[in-house]
C-alpha cells in the first residue's frame, strides 16, 4: 500500500507481497474461499477503492467488515504486516467518510458507555429478561420472522447474572505486606455475565495475599467501539479508565478477560495525541491479563483437584496471539488437574470476531461448530477459557459441553455458608 492512500501506514511499513500466506490460515477463507475476506484482498480493494476521493461501494465496506480480527493473517504474514489494526484503522476512516450504519453492532457500542449503569439497573429484572430473551430468541415468532439476526443474536447470548459481580465483591480485598497490589478490570462481561470468573479472581487473591482494590467507576474497555471504527468513543471510554485507574497506588492492573487486556494494553495508542496520553501509558504499562499476572508476578500455583470430566482449553486468538501469551495458561490448568489440558492440533477461532458475530451471524455459528467439534471429537466435556467474548460464543453454540473460565478451575473451592 502507498503512503499517500487512504489507510496512512507509517513509512516503516512494508506493503503487502501478495504471498497468500494468510489464505493459509484465514478462518473465514476456510469458509468461503473468497479473496476479499483475507488480508490481501482487503488490502488490495483498500489500495484501488480506499482513497479519500474514491467511491468505495459495498464491496469493500463488506470485505472490511467480514474480518474477525482474529491475527492469523498478520501471525503468519511474510513482511509482518499488522491486519488487524489496518482493518480498523481504514472501518474508522470510511465511518468518517460515509458516516454511522444504524445497525445492532453500532448500538451495541454507543451501550457500551452506559454499561455500568445498565447492568445494576438490569440485575433486578435478570429473570424476567432472560425469560423474555428465550422467548424472543426462538426460531419461531413474529420476532424471529422479522428480525431474524436480532432474535439469533439474543438466543445466543447467556443468561444475565441475578446478582452482578460489584454487587458480589468487596471494593477492597486486603493483602499481605510485601505481596503485589492490583486493581481489578471487571469488563462487561465479567460484571453483568460471568461474574463467577471474577470471583474466582478474588478467591485466589485472597488466599495468595494480593491486596485488590475494584474501582466503582470503571466502565468498558472500549474494545468493541475500536473494533468498529468507532474511535471518538473508544478514546472517551479510554479517558474515563485513564481517569478511574491512573492515579491508584497499584502495582499492576489486571483483567480475567483477553480481549480487555489487549485494549487496555493499547491505551496509550487510543489517546494519542491527547493530554492524558502520558498517563495512559504508564497505565496501559501495569496491565496484566489475569494468567499472565498469577502465575508470573503473584508466582501462584493451585492445589491439584483432579476432574473425572475430560478436561480442553480454547486459547483466545487475543491470547495466544495479541498477547503472546501460551505457558501461563496452561501451567495453571496443569496444576490443578494434574495433567495438560487437551488441545486441538491447531488452534481455533471461536468466531465472534466482536461486531462480526452480529453481521455474519450464520458464519459466526458455523465457525463456532467448527471450533467446539476440535474439542468433542477428543473427548473433552468440560471446556476452559480465558475471554469474555470467546465465553459468551463458546457456551452458546455448545450444545451440552460445559464452558467455563479457567480460573473457575484453577481457584480454591468458595466456602460454605
Amino acid at each position: 500500500m502507498k503512503h499517500n492512500q487512504a489507510s496512512r501506514l507509517p513509512t516503516e511499513t512494508p506493503a503487502c507481497v501478495r504471498c497468500g500466506a494468510c489464505m493459509a490460515v484465514c478462518p473465514l477463507y476456510g469458509l468461503l474461499g473468497r479473496e476479499a475476506v483475507v488480508a490481501r484482498g482487503k488490502l488490495n480493494l483498500w489500495e484501488r477503492y480506499g482513497r479519500p476521493d474514491g467511491a468505495p461501494g459495498a464491496p469493500l465496506q463488506e470485505a472490511l467488515e467480514a474480518c474477525l480480527l482474529c491475527g492469523a493473517c498478520a501471525e503468519n504474514c511474510a513482511v509482518g504486516l499488522p491486519v488487524p489494526e489496518l482493518v480498523k484503522r481504514a472501518r474508522a476512516e470510511l465511518r468518517q467518510r460515509q458516516g454511522r450504519p444504524l445497525n445492532q453492532a453500532w448500538l451495541l457500542a454507543r451501550l457500551t458507555w452506559h454499561a455500568p449503569r445498565l447492568t445494576a439497573a438490569a440485575a433486578p429484572l435478570a429473570p424476567l429478561l432472560n425469560r423474555l430473551k428465550a422467548a424472543v430468541g426462538r426460531d419461531s415468532g413474529l420476532i424471529w420472522r422479522l428480525w431474524p439476526h436480532l432474535s439469533g443474536a439474543l438466543a445466543g447470548l447467556p443468561d444475565l447474572a441475578p446478582v452482578p459481580f460489584r454487587a458480589q465483591a468487596p471494593r477492597l480485598l486486603p493483602g499481605r505486606r510485601g505481596a503485589p497490589k492490583a486493581a481489578f478490570f471487571v469488563g462487561c462481561g465479567v460484571a453483568a455475565l460471568f461474574p463467577q470468573a471474577g470471583l474466582a479472581f478474588l478467591r485466589i487473591c485472597r488466599q495468595a495475599g494480593i491486596e485488590v482494590m475494584m474501582p466503582p467507576g470503571q466502565g468498558c474497555c472500549g474494545l468493541l467501539a475500536a473494533s468498529l471504527g468507532e474511535t471518538d468513543l473508544a478514546a472517551d471510554l479510554a479517558r474515563r479508565l485513564v481517569a478511574e485507574f491512573a492515579d491508584l497506588k497499584v502495582d499492576f492492573v489486571v483483567t480475567a478477560c483477553a480481549s480487555c487486556a489487549v485494549q487496555l494494553q493499547a491505551l496509550a495508542r487510543t489517546l494519542a495525541g491527547a493530554p492524558e496520553e502520558a498517563a495512559a501509558r504508564g497505565l496501559a504499562g501495569k496491565v496484566r491479563e489475569a494468567g499472565q499476572f498469577l502465575v508470573g508476578e503473584a508466582a501462584y500455583r493451585p492445589d491439584g483437584r483432579p476432574l473425572a470430566q475430560t478436561v480442553g482449553f480454547h486459547a483466545p486468538c487475543h491470547l495466544h496471539r495479541t498477547l503472546g501469551i501460551r505457558e501461563e495458561p496452561r501451567l495453571l490448568l496443569q496444576a490443578a488437574l494434574g495433567e495438560l489440558p487437551v488441545e486441538p492440533a491447531a488452534q481455533v477461532c471461536c468466531g465472534l470476531g466482536g461486531a462480526f458475530g452480529l453481521g455474519f451471524p450464520e458464519l459466526s455459528r458455523e465457525l463456532a461448530a467448527r471450533g467446539l467439534a476440535a474439542f468433542t471429537d477428543q473427548g473433552v466435556d468440560l471446556l476452559a477459557s480465558s475471554c469474555s467474548g470467546c465465553l459468551l460464543q463458546l457456551q452458546a453454540h455448545s450444545r451440552g459441553l460445559k464452558v467455563v473460565h479457567l480460573l473457575e478451575l484453577a481457584a480454591p473451592e468458595p466456602e460454605k455458608g
